[in-house]
């Protein structure tokens, strides 16, 4: 009997490893996705203000032109 009741514990406590391992995984790729997404809204936020900034789409390629080749 105490054979089997050591089993029992050494079966549970993989399962709850297992369970563990999920739920890192899990923070870690809510991690990824909410840090990418906070990343796309800093860009499309700093691409509208140099819009804004530079007066337009058009003059904001060419001022990144100027600023590049020049």
């Amino acid at each position: 009997m105490k054979t089997q009741t050591a089993a029992a514990k050494t079966g549970s406590s993989v399962r709850t490893a297992g369970k563990v391992d999920e739920q890192i995984l899990r923070v870690g790729f809510a991690t990824i996705g909410i840090s990418s997404c906070v990343i796309g809204i800093w860009a499309l936020i700093s691409l509208l203000g140099g819009m804004a900034a530079s007066g337009g789409p058009l003059a904001l390629i060419a001022d990144w032109l100027k600023a590049i080749l020049g």
